[in-house]
């Protein structure tokens, strides 16, 4: 489709959507006067779609923005939410009694008996709206990576709204659409005092680098996580490199982003006080999140029973991590289950999921250091090009997408493929990997990835389905030649990142519908 065409798309996709929501939140009016339960729930529906409509505004201010590749997602995007609402207005219409008129001004009369069937079916639109909206805001968040000063003058314009929401939802656009520059116009010190951490509890996190902290006089808890530094290093170029990642994380959303805020970095000086040891960042956690947090390897460990929806939950926050921290311009170069920490609360049995382990940084000149080590664990969740202690690749997204893979695939297994002794000093490769150290997996990295696609497609069709084995084998074969989705090293080089972080997008989209149809998600 040629560009002036799909930009009209785009703009009559929007046009849809507003209107469609705006029937269906008049549909739902008539209902208000039900019962509590009811009142309640569309209440939740006209909040959803106030934050919706708002984006949605300002999407069409900024279409001309966008790249081709950019709208036709977009577009893809809206109209999976205009055959949703379109679905929801035909369902609620059946409980209306016509009065001869157009649908947006037909006068209804409630069937009190049919208060249930309102209740499931309002629960079924929260619940798409809710999907809905994790879909499209990747692509929400990816819009302010575009360097374009249109979009700073409508963020500037409706910052001071004249709804709160509004003000709300652009204020935080504003933050993300700064921390995901390369290097943040506002660049106000980070750094915490060196002494912030003195006299706090601390408490180990079984197989994680981070902490359980608690400062002295307070009663909040904290996670820390520490950076080593590499003495050979310029401390100047790293003391700039961890001030940008502290930036970055700084507008972390546990529950949007599955990364935790960054309150700021501490610089740890050596026993003797003079040089630096290394870097804490400190991280908030949820007060509703009042537990010990544990890595995904305990849990995966402790064989807990969990339900295949749970599961499926908590691979997509997983993705859609890694996924928020391309979109903030950088890889992660550690995903595993060491580095994935779970906050369990009184309504949840798996509660929250966030990465840390941000031990690995990108240099501030833009090279990435190629230096690995031999540890069988660690190499486990590594592409082959990036194992031993020089990694022939440099690190690139779909390294962070192999990563993703051997994490989902142990997800699906719902068993460990790893076990620690107590002191967490000596590791062993655990049944579930079907592998001894001695084995040629371990000493030729690309066995071990056919190792592994062979159990994907083996064990996941049974345990979780057929779509949910594509998605892993896709993963664990992203760098593979013949990939169809993301073999072509091109499609996924950019300048600003914006083009990988749509293609992505575009992948996820395809696995999404694809899920969606078999009720996995």
């Amino acid at each position: 489709m040629e560009a002036a065409g799909l930009a009209l798309t785009v703009v009559a996709a929007v046009d849809l959507c507003l209107k469609y929501g705006n029937i269906f939140v008049d549909i739902c009016a008539t209902f208000r006067d039900a019962e509590s339960q009811i009142n309640e729930r569309i209440l939740r529906v006209r909040s959803y779609w106030k934050r919706t409509s708002l984006q949605l505004d300002f999407l069409k201010q900024i279409w001309q923005s966008l790249d081709e590749e950019h709208q036709t997602i977009q577009s893809e995007i809206l109209d999976m939410l205009v055959n949703k609402l379109k679905a929801a207005i035909s369902k609620f219409s059946k409980l209306e009694k016509p009065k001869n008129r157009s649908l947006q001004d037909q006068a209804t009369q409630v069937k009190r008996w049919k208060f249930a069937f309102v209740k499931e079916s309002l629960d079924k639109v929260i619940q798409d709206l809710a999907l809905w909206q994790e879909l499209f805001d990747p692509s929400w968040f990816l819009i302010m990576r575009v360097a374009d000063p249109v979009i700073d003058k409508e963020l500037i314009r409706h910052r001071l709204g004249k709804h709160e929401c509004e003000a709300s939802i652009k204020i935080n656009a504003s933050i993300f659409r700064d921390a995901a520059r390369d290097e943040p116009l506002q660049m106000q010190s980070i750094f915490l005092p060196p002494n912030g951490l003195k006299d706090a509890q601390i408490r180990a996190i079984p197989h994680s680098s981070a902490k359980y902290v608690q400062r002295a006089c307070s009663d909040k808890w904290l996670i820390v996580d520490n950076i080593p530094y590499d003495m050979g290093a310029d401390i100047s170029l790293v003391k700039k490199d961890i001030r940008i990642l502290a930036k970055k994380l700084s507008c972390g959303d546990p529950y949007r982003f599955g990364i935790l805020h960054c309150q700021g970095v501490v610089e740890v000086a050596k026993d003797s006080g003079r040089g630096t040891l290394s870097f804490d960042l400190v991280f908030n956690i949820p007060q509703e999140f009042c537990y010990k947090p544990e890595t995904l390897r305990s849990i995966l460990g402790s064989r807990m029973n969990h339900t295949l929806t749970e599961r499926i939950v908590l691979a997509k926050r997983v993705a859609r991590s890694i996924s928020y921290i391309h979109t903030l311009g950088f890889v992660h170069k550690n995903v595993r289950p060491e580095t994935i920490l779970g906050f369990i609360n009184q309504g949840s049995r798996l509660g929250l999921f966030s990465l840390v382990g941000f031990e690995k940084l990108r240099m501030a000149d833009g090279r990435t250091l190629q230096r690995g080590d031999l540890a069988w664990e660690k190499n486990l969740y590594r592409h082959p090009g990036r194992q031993g202690l020089k990694p022939e690749e440099i690190y690139t997204m779909q390294h962070d997408i192999y990563s993703l893979g051997v994490c989902l695939l142990e997800i699906g297994i719902w068993n460990s493929f790893v076990s620690y002794t107590q002191s967490d000093t000596v590791s062993t490769p655990n049944g579930a990997l079907g592998l001894h150290l001695g084995d040629p997996e371990f000493s030729t990295p690309l066995l071990m990835k056919d190792h592994l696609v062979a159990l994907a497609k083996s064990k996941l069709p049974e345990l979780t389905g057929e779509i949910y084995g594509e998605v892993v084998v896709n993963c664990l074969t992203c760098l593979d030649k013949d990939n169809p989705d993301f073999g072509d090293e091109c499609e996924f080089q950019d300048s600003d990142g914006v083009l990988v972080g749509v293609r992505y997008i575009e992948k996820v989209c395809h696995f999404r519908r694809c899920i969606e149809r078999y009720k996995l998600m």
